[in-house]
């Protein structure tokens, strides 16, 4: 039997060992630009989602320049459930009407990203919660969806001032975007927020855009659990595109515009498991799938 104090040395050289090995990505990564997108699965539980601070915090405390943006999709479609809406997708986007776009910026915007960024500056970061308004950060154009059926206020990202971001990130803050941002009409758009982090990494030319998501990572079959992929190139990815679910085709869609317009790695990742960034980012093995131009 291991006594005690066998028992303590053992677990202190366990966690020498794994700071050693984060130790040369740490010295790769830092004062490079990471861009984490946390879906809504990741910020629904609140003691998961004090764990996703806490690691992310650490990101950005050994020196990495983090932007996050977030979504807010079960959370949104349980608001609107509660308002009488019904929510609805096509192809993997929500439409979204008038009335359904007030309940996703109320929601996005007043609950969740103020709430995230609470619990960035309880975990000691510089926080501070933007949305596309917020110093004409984003300016986005309406999204046509297929003919048949309209996607209403829904928009892409037409360009970023990186400027903004810049700005914050040298002078300490911790920027945390709301995927929501104003038209030409002066109205809001709900922004996909798999495609708005893609566009804000691809603008600041980010060495990662990672993606916390409720699924281990992408599947070559999906629905085979044997099939899922650790590696694979852009060109294979964008190949794979049409045959992709509903649910991953935004996101991967997403992940082949930014690796196009020089992000250096996507990352495809289960939020639901513990320290899933922290594991993906500074040991040798890594976990979900990663994506490489």
């Amino acid at each position: 039997m291991i006594d005690g104090t066998l028992e303590k040395e053992l677990g202190a050289e366990d966690k020498a060992r794994v700071l050693s090995q984060a130790l040369p990505y740490i010295r790769t990564y830092k004062g490079h630009t990471v861009v984490i997108k946390l879906g809504g699965e990741a910020l629904d539980d609140p003691g998961h989602a004090a764990l996703v601070a806490s690691d992310l915090a650490l990101l950005a405390l050994v020196g990495i320049r983090l932007v996050v943006v977030h979504g807010g999709g079960p959370q949104v479609s349980a608001a609107m459930s509660e308002a009488g809406l019904e929510p609805t997708f096509v192809g993997g986007l929500r439409v979204t009407d008038d009335a359904a776009m007030e309940t996703v910026r109320r929601v996005l915007v007043g609950s969740i990203n103020s709430d995230l960024v609470g619990r960035l500056c309880a975990a000691g970061l510089r926080a501070i919660g933007l949305s596309g308004a917020d110093a004409s950060l984003l300016e986005a154009v309406p999204l046509n969806g297929p003919a048949e059926q309209s996607l209403g206020r829904v928009g892409r990202v037409a360009s970023v001032r990186a400027e903004v971001l810049d700005d914050l990130l040298e002078n300490g803050y911790t920027p945390v975007v709301a995927s929501v941002a104003p038209g030409s009409d002066g109205g809001f758009l709900n922004i996909n927020a798999d495609a708005a982090a893609a566009a804000l990494a691809s603008s600041l030319h980010a060495a990662k855009l990672v993606y916390l998501t409720n699924v281990p990572g992408l599947y070559a079959d999906f629905g085979d659990d044997g099939s899922l992929l650790s590696e694979l190139d852009c060109e294979r990815l964008q190949a794979m595109l049409p045959g992709l679910s509903a649910g991953m085709r935004p996101k991967a869609s997403s992940a082949v515009d930014a690796l196009q317009h020089g992000v250096g790695k996507v990352h495809i990742l289960d939020g639901r498991v513990q320290h899933a960034l922290l594991l993906e980012i500074f040991t040798d093995e890594g976990i979900g799938t990663q994506v490489l131009p």
